[in-house]
């Protein structure tokens, strides 16, 4: 690990994310909670849905995690509004494969995303980057009949 693999995971962008997600965001009136806990560095995410004719309308967060957490969460609550479950799961498989090293190209609304590509060196943090795309296939599956 050197200090500029380090500079380029934390660069001001991904800084800049995690300071949105920092206050607690809740929705009293969601369809659905999921709180989810990333089980390498102890990151906890809480989200709320709610979901009107299919899409997202409303998220709400409690994010008690890292930098990269809590930057991959504001990227979410500011994407996924208008969205279906089931498109933001795509965008979610996508990151997942950008950090396994994969070239791919995410859709305009998601392009921020890619600012975890530094990632890649630092496996263990895939977890906690991933935290707020796993909540969301948990509450998709506790919506889904």
């Amino acid at each position: 690990m050197t200090d500029t693999a380090l500079a380029a995971l934390y660069e001001r962008r991904v800084r800049d994310w995690a300071r949105r997600a920092r206050d607690d965001l809740r929705l009293a009136d969601a369809d659905v909670s999921v709180t989810r806990t990333s089980p390498i560095c102890g990151s906890r995410l809480t989200l709320d849905l709610r979901c009107e004719s299919g899409r997202i309308v409303a998220l709400g967060h409690r994010a008690r995690a890292c930098t990269l957490g809590m930057a991959a969460t504001a990227i979410v609550v500011a994407g996924a509004i208008g969205e279906t479950l089931a498109d933001v799961l795509t965008v979610g498989e996508a990151l997942a494969q950008l950090l396994d090293g994969a070239e791919v190209g995410f859709p305009e609304r998601w392009r921020e995303l890619e600012i975890f590509a530094a990632a890649r060196a630092f496996p263990m943090r895939r977890g906690s980057i991933l935290l707020p795309f796993d909540a969301l296939a948990e509450a998709s599956s506790r919506l889904t009949p």
